[in-house]
């Protein structure tokens, strides 16, 4: 029986999402979903650029490359429809601070299609809960801006809290828009979902 990952793979389900590692089938619907052309560049971090085609095909091929020895916890897993596997997007956390421990997690749902059904949101419990229990941590938040209402929306459904807002911070696409910081902490999250 020969599959193409890891035997001690992470696999997180919920009602429309499963959360897993990354496999090397992965790498052509990642480089779709990767495109450059795709509208959520417009909303995840735009002010950073829109990544060129080879910078897009580099994420995709790193991603998608089996790990001798994966990192425990995860850095990063693939969304998918629980329904028939599609890949749809993408979790991920961060060293914000290493010295301090202050993980930042990012959630990017690639595929347009999936947006406002709650797989985001979903995804994001499954990926905190993870999170909370493969670590210490004693919070994890994440950073977006106002220009991403879907991102926003997902922190306030999942009780997050917003803990920094700064103010025309950020000028882009004809608009000034604020930069926001969405936080749990541990013992929030585990009241929220005990």
């Amino acid at each position: 029986m020969g599959h193409d990952w890891p035997v001690d793979d992470v696999v997180l389900e919920g009602e429309k999402v499963r959360l897993r590692d990354w496999r090397p089938g992965d790498l052509r619907p990642l480089r779709d979903l990767l495109d450059p052309t795709r509208p959520w560049h417009e909303t995840n971090g735009p002010y950073f650029g829109t990544p060129t085609a080879a910078a897009a095909d580099s994420t995709a091929r790193e991603l998608t490359t089996p790990k001798t020895e994966p990192v425990d916890p995860r850095t990063s897993l693939a969304v998918c429809d629980l329904k028939d596997g599609r890949l749809i997007g993408r979790v991920s956390w961060y060293w914000e601070s290493r010295q301090t421990d202050w993980r930042r997690m990012g959630l990017a749902i690639y595929d347009e299609r999936y947006w406002g059904g709650g797989y985001g949101t979903e995804a994001l419990r499954l990926w905190t809960t993870y999170l909370f229990a493969r670590t210490d941590t004693l919070r994890l938040d994440f950073a977006t801006f106002s220009g991403n209402p879907g991102m926003i929306a997902v922190g306030r459904r999942l009780g997050f809290v917003e803990e920094g807002r700064f103010r025309r911070a950020r000028r882009w696409a004809g608009g000034v828009h604020d930069a926001v910081v969405y936080g749990v902490l541990r013992e929030e999250w585990d009241r929220m979902t005990g």
